[in-house]
């Protein structure tokens, strides 16, 4: 069982971490969950960040936010998205990633809050990424046990920055913005996966255990430690609308990259010498 003293350890190198990225103008990516909230609470230390929230209207998301918000005393902008608006995003975030539904769809609530951040002069933007791997957060991972989810979880962090990151990256350069994520600190890393397996995992019905004793000790709102978190994209209301909708999306994609690469053949065909007049 870990004593006190090695959840202060753990806590202050997640202190150090968001201290790290608290330079300049910034905004976090904010559910009202534990993972951003632990992002917020944080980071009031060292600056006052503003909390952005995309959500459809009624979505648990912008409810828990709000709330959460509030008792942490911090600006707090709510992005309340229509069922169009969220698939004309989805179609620009294809176009900035391409992917299947399960990759882009997370990039909508990511462009609408960043568009938020650079309205609002904020340059830097922090992201919760990372914590579902560390702190064994997601419903698929129940599915394995010892050795074998430990080199999952391993895996899985590895190739974060090649993964959701890129995508959250992308979207932030498109805004001209920095994405930073906390999270993944390799000392915070390091640090918790040589915590044992036993501290890490939860139960389905209470995940994290590890990162809600962390918390506790960062001086979070009780009520965001205790809060069952969806990921963005269900927590958002994005995914039930891009689901209803994704056949006619992709269809429509399919068109449009069709009819780009026709007149691209055209073009190559009435101009065959162009590539080698150019490459002189």
């Amino acid at each position: 069982m870990l004593s006190d003293s090695d959840v202060t350890r753990l806590a202050d190198l997640f202190v150090d971490s968001v201290r790290n990225n608290c330079q300049g103008e910034v905004a976090i990516l904010f559910s009202g969950g534990i993972d951003s909230t632990a992002i917020a609470t944080v980071a009031k230390r060292f600056t006052t960040p503003l909390l952005i929230t995309a959500g459809v209207e009624g979505s648990s998301d912008l409810e828990a936010a709000k709330k959460i918000a509030a008792e942490l005393g911090l600006p707090h902008k709510s992005v309340v998205l229509t069922e169009q608006e969220i698939i004309s995003v989805y179609k620009k975030c294809y176009k900035i990633r391409k992917g299947e539904l399960n990759k882009v769809e997370l990039m909508v609530p990511v462009f609408k809050c960043c568009r938020e951040a650079a309205r609002a002069g904020k340059w830097r933007i922090l992201s919760g990424s990372g914590a579902e791997e560390l702190f064994i957060g997601y419903n698929r991972f129940f599915k394995y046990k010892g050795k074998k989810l430990e080199n999952i979880l391993k895996k899985e962090i590895k190739e974060l920055p090649s993964g959701d990151c890129e995508g959250q990256d992308l979207v932030a350069k498109n805004f001209g913005m920095r994405m930073a994520y906390p999270f993944l600190y390799p000392p915070f890393v390091d640090a918790i996966l040589a915590m044992p397996l036993s501290e890490r995992l939860g139960t389905l019905e209470n995940k994290k255990p590890l990162l809600r004793k962390i918390a506790a000790k960062l001086g979070m709102p009780q009520d965001a430690i205790d809060r069952k978190k969806k990921a963005m994209q269900y927590g958002s209301g994005v995914h039930k609308i891009l689901l209803k909708n994704i056949k006619q999306i992709e269809e429509e994609l399919r068109v449009k990259e069709e009819l780009k690469q026709r007149k691209r053949d055209q073009a190559a065909a009435k101009f065959p010498n162009r590539k080698k007049y150019y490459s002189r």
